[in-house]
């Protein structure tokens, strides 16, 4: 017997998600809360339980119901993938199966589980009644790697090519810091920019802060400075015996100094010395840039799987909406920090 509950306490929660291989940094309760705090937006936990009361698969969702838009519940926005995290197909099918039910009560147009990995049989029902058209969304791939045993490893195991652009990078004067939540004023200057740069709006710079409140001691800060001003920076999350990279960021006037270079190979570094078995370098779109930049580091790509379910003659195709306007790029730096928050807000990528 499987029974499906919403009303799972936080201890329970994560020992679950700690508990199992497959499982992410973003299934972990703080990671819906710190989204949810940030843009005062709806969190539902759906959990399987056993007749003896424990958890046997989770999932975490987000009621996102942007102005004059569709509503849609998610597992999770801002997020590259949360998806079911279960012990067999039987226990994800029977919490996908609620969570259509759930997304019908709140009056949802679309449900879509951003899920990572090919998923067992029989997990994501085809079909149903009330949720016609199921559709599987692969236009954005994860990217990770394994890790050495050794820095000295590590160092030798990288391309000519980027050990060189590594040096080139401490010689023209970068060095590299990894801090806490004290590095997240340097982080967000260049994050902030970088993405004004590419004409995308700003996550509320809150939302760091509220990660790092929400999962204490799970959040790194990695900034590369040149000449005492920083260049370069990223933050990083750590769960189990992986060091994810949702977000990595340099100022396009330093790039002849290469500090992206020495900022990647500083996280990596740090993940090796962590004793961590993979690195998460996030997502991307296949082959492009971002992409190449990161196979270059010994990124292989893996199965990034959208599955969005939609209501009778209602459709929605993830891969439309973007984070890039052109006009954007021309906003003044104080304005895209000030206005670019309420924009991204509504952006689910």
């Amino acid at each position: 017997m499987i029974a499906i509950v919403d009303d799972s306490l936080r201890g329970a929660w994560d020992e679950h998600i700690d508990n199992n291989p497959s499982s992410l940094f973003f299934n972990r309760y703080g990671w819906a809360e710190a989204l949810a705090a940030t843009y005062d937006l709806q969190v539902f936990r759906l959990a399987a339980k056993d007749k003896a009361g424990n958890i046997t698969g989770a999932l975490p969702l987000i009621l996102f119901s942007p102005p004059n838009a569709p509503k849609r519940l998610i597992s999770l926005p801002y997020t590259d993938a949360a998806g079911v995290v279960a012990e067999n197909g039987e226990t994800s099918g029977r919490l996908v199966s609620a969570t259509l039910q759930l997304a019908l009560e709140l009056g949802a147009d679309h449900l879509e589980i951003r899920q990572v990995g090919l998923e067992a049989a029989g997990a994501f029902p085809p079909g149903h009644p009330q949720w016609p058209s199921h559709t599987r969304h692969d236009f954005k791939t994860g990217l990770s790697r394994t890790l050495p045993s050794s820095i000295d490893a590590l160092w030798h195991g990288l391309p000519p090519k980027v050990r060189n652009q590594v040096r080139k990078a401490r010689r023209s004067g970068c060095r590299a810091e990894i801090g806490g939540p004290e590095l997240l004023p340097d982080f967000f200057a260049i994050f902030s920019e970088n993405m004004r740069d590419l004409g995308s709006p700003v996550h509320d710079p809150s939302l760091f802060q509220h990660v790092a409140d929400c999962l204490p001691g799970s959040m790194h800060v990695a900034v590369v400075y040149r000449a005492d001003i920083p260049v370069a920076s990223a933050i990083l999350l750590r769960h189990r015996g992986m060091l994810f990279n949702p977000w990595a960021s340099s100022l396009r006037r330093e790039r002849p100094f290469c500090p992206n270079m020495l900022l990647y190979f500083t996280m990596l570094d740090f993940a090796v010395q962590m004793k961590c078995e993979r690195f998460d370098f996030g997502r991307s779109t296949p082959h492009a840039s971002t992409c190449r930049f990161k196979l270059q580091w010994g990124a292989v790509m893996q199965p990034l799987i959208w599955h969005v379910y939609s209501r009778p003659d209602r459709h929605w195709h993830p891969e439309r909406e973007s984070l890039v306007h052109e006009d954007w790029k021309r906003v003044r730096l104080s304005d895209s920090r000030t206005h670019g928050p309420s924009l991204r807000r509504w952006i689910s990528l």
